[in-house]
């Protein structure tokens, strides 16, 4: 072959490579919704937060909430005072929900329209008769949360996020919906982010599919969550970082395990004074969407909740103490305007620390759950491929 054919040759293949386009990164628009204390479910644990920041509270803690209805475990789902959600669409034609995106879970689901009770009434319904792409599964499923629990039956169909198509989507259609959360709960359901081991079912998780899919170039999901009440600059990027929503460095913590998104803590300090909660090993945290708050162990977070002393009326937020997390050798430090939240109450906005003692059986250890408190102070990526969580300072001025 001559000098010009090879030359050509290698042109050709410059061409081809050159019009090869990487998937870009899908940025799916995430709104905040106001807390609202007209919320049962709102309103039990503001009461909770409020009695564990007095002396003495942590014993009244399990009273309170048994007054409000509720139950006085709070587990890794509970919606009702989750504030940011987005949209997804299932079936031919589209039938689109209102949901949260959630790292604590692993499946999909959406009511169903076979579900004639109030609760499901006052939601979005889907429709499988009225899409073309839809499969009959048919077997039943049940998830249970400490703020109640939803029932239904598995079906398959496209599912539709940030305007690419996830085909044979195995999710539940809901038929049944107890408790108070999913009653007054804003969202039509929800979309499990977390690993395929806590799949009700055995279900492959949405994003698994997306990979296999080939959908997006990078195996990792990153959220931005803006604190500003209202605001629509929050987002998920699926496949991709957007360097925007974060500044300074982005640190990477390994993963315990490919359960929930869980990650090592190894301490809790208030006002540069650490507290020694956890262990030698650390304590384990999970990274969760789907909860606003950061929670602890009772006897570990009641102290640093007591050592709050956020108004209601919001007038001493910036007198508090900063809170400090200790994470893989790096400190990560919430500013009391990071962590306080602002709740409506009657046309008023009241504010309130944003911790949160948790009730879970021994088993569970020293157990924390980095909510979105935490998350919309540090932008945060979920690395499937390098098995990490990242994080970095969020940008809060966009």
């Amino acid at each position: 072959m001559n000098k010009i054919a090879i030359l050509l040759a290698l042109l050709s293949v410059c061409a081809f490579v050159g019009s090869v386009v990487l998937a870009k990164p899908i940025e799916i628009s995430l709104n905040k919704k106001e807390l609202d204390t007209s919320d049962a479910r709102v309103a039990a644990w503001v009461n909770t937060v409020r009695i564990a920041q007095k002396t003495g509270g942590l014993q009244q803690m399990n009273r309170a909430y048994l007054r409000a209805g509720a139950s006085p475990v709070v587990p890794l789902n509970d919606y009702a005072d989750t504030q940011y959600y987005g949209f997804v669409s299932i079936g031919t034609p589209k039938q689109t929900f209102k949901v949260i995106f959630d790292t604590g879970s692993s499946n999909v689901w959406v009511p169903s329209e076979k579900c004639w009770s109030i609760t499901c009434l006052l939601h979005n319904r889907y429709d499988h008769t009225k899409s073309s792409t839809y499969v009959a599964n048919g077997r039943t499923f049940n998830i249970t949360y400490g703020s109640g629990a939803v029932t239904g039956f598995l079906s398959q169909d496209t599912n539709s996020v940030g305007g690419i198509d996830v085909k044979g989507q195995v999710f539940g259609e809901v038929t049944s919906e107890s408790g108070l959360s999913f009653l007054f709960g804003k969202t039509d359901g929800i979309v499990g982010m977390a690993f395929p081991s806590i799949a009700v079912d055995g279900v492959t998780p949405l994003f698994n599919n997306i990979m296999a899919q080939k959908l997006v170039d990078q195996n990792l999901f990153s959220f931005y969550l803006s604190k500003t009440p209202g605001s629509t600059a929050s987002a998920m990027i699926l496949g991709g970082i957007n360097q925007k929503y974060y500044t300074g460095p982005m640190n990477y913590v390994p993963l315990a395990n490919r359960t929930y998104w869980a990650i090592k803590i190894a301490d809790v300090g208030v006002g540069g004074q650490y507290k020694g909660v956890c262990p030698a090993g650390g304590c384990l945290a999970a990274v969760d969407t789907g909860t606003s708050l950061i929670a602890g162990p009772a006897l570990k977070i009641g102290p640093i909740m007591e050592s709050l002393n956020v108004a209601k009326d919001c007038s001493n937020i910036d007198s508090n103490p900063d809170v400090t997390f200790k994470i893989n050798g790096i400190e990560y430090t919430l500013k009391p305007r990071d962590y306080v939240l602002k709740i409506s109450q009657l046309g008023a906005t009241e504010c309130i620390a944003g911790f949160m003692p948790l009730a879970l059986p021994p088993q569970f250890g020293d157990f924390w759950i980095l909510g979105d408190v935490f998350i919309s102070t540090y932008y945060t990526v979920f690395d499937y491929d390098g098995n990490r969580v990242g994080f970095a300072r969020a940008n809060q001025n966009l």
